[in-house]
């Protein structure tokens, strides 16, 4: 037993290996003579063809058998690697990603997110009631105009408290107004004029901003704001103000106009980045659009980090 190990285990010359294949073929045809000899009469005219029948199939049974071992061995290896995926991981420290911005909680899960859907009359009065408070208080770019849209909810409770939101809201802002009217009548210093003038253009920005005034009242209060703030020169403010009303109004170049006086007056390209962007999507050239995605800046801000790979490639 152990000489047979041994003599597989050694490496074989090929003097060898010819005496081996020698050997092999003589026993298969030794084998295939004894099997001719027992084949019916009606076969004995072709006995050299089923000889040389038999000496192939016996030879090359062995080396098909190779081929198919390699081939499924090949096909199996390659399946398998297709099927596992090989993921690149990163190592991210969460604690310092998130530092440097709050977390947000939600107070109320998604129920905000159900109420412009065609599933509102479906949601209890409750729950469109805390959705509503929640809303209100979010102080989100139109969340008035969305209240607002509860004022013919089927719930006689909605309806009233949409009502008394948007009542709340609109007495708020017209008390300001009158405020700031008073102290600009009665305040004869130029420095007080300029920035109580400001602070009621912000006011009936915010008639705009959250929606509270109609579509064809924001023409009324855009001008409005324009007058106001017309006698003011030198101000980053007023600029960055006006600005945005232009945006709101498609007037992309005077917006641009605007941005750019608050940009040689001091403020920082960051603060008003997103403007200059909008701006130039505005006016359909996207390829202008890229240099204002600071992706230093955008990338701690998850409203803003979305953009650093749409606009990348552009």
């Amino acid at each position: 037993m152990f000489n047979i190990i041994e003599i597989l285990e050694r490496t074989n010359s090929w003097q060898e290996i010819s005496i081996l294949l020698f050997f092999g073929f003589l026993l298969v045809s030794i084998f295939s003579m004894i099997l001719i000899q027992f084949l019916p009469l009606k076969y004995k005219k072709y006995k050299i063809e089923i000889f040389l029948f038999f000496i192939i199939v016996m030879l090359g049974l062995p080396l098909m058998g190779i081929i198919l071992i390699i081939s499924m061995l090949t096909f199996g290896l390659s399946w398998a690697t297709h099927r596992v995926s090989r993921p690149s991981y990163e190592s991210i420290h969460f604690e310092e990603q998130v530092s440097s911005f709050p977390m947000v909680y939600s107070k109320f899960h998604e129920g905000v997110l159900a109420l412009d859907g065609h599933h509102k009359d479906k949601i209890q009065s409750e729950e469109k009631i805390k959705s509503l408070k929640i809303l209100y208080d979010s102080h989100a770019q139109g969340n008035i105009g969305k209240i607002k849209k509860f004022l013919s909810d089927s719930s006689d409770e909605t309806r009233l408290y949409a009502f008394a939101l948007v009542s709340t809201f609109e007495k708020k802002l017209n008390g300001e107004i009158k405020d700031l009217e008073k102290k600009i009548k009665y305040k004869d210093n130029l420095e007080y004029q300029e920035r109580y003038k400001f602070e009621l253009a912000q006011i009936y920005w915010q008639f705009i901003f959250h929606s509270v005034a109609s579509e064809q009242l924001t023409s009324f209060y855009t001008e409005k704001i324009e007058n106001i703030l017309k006698d003011i020169k030198e101000s980053i403010p007023v600029f960055i103000l006006l600005g945005k009303i232009k945006i709101f109004n498609h007037d992309y170049e005077e917006a641009e106009f605007y941005f750019n006086k608050a940009l040689k007056l001091g403020v920082s390209n960051k603060v008003i980045a997103t403007f200059l962007a909008e701006i130039k999507y505005g006016q359909r050239k996207y390829n202008d659009v890229a240099q204002y995605i600071l992706s230093e800046e955008f990338d701690i801000d998850l409203r803003l980090k979305p953009l650093i790979p749409v606009w990348r490639e552009v």
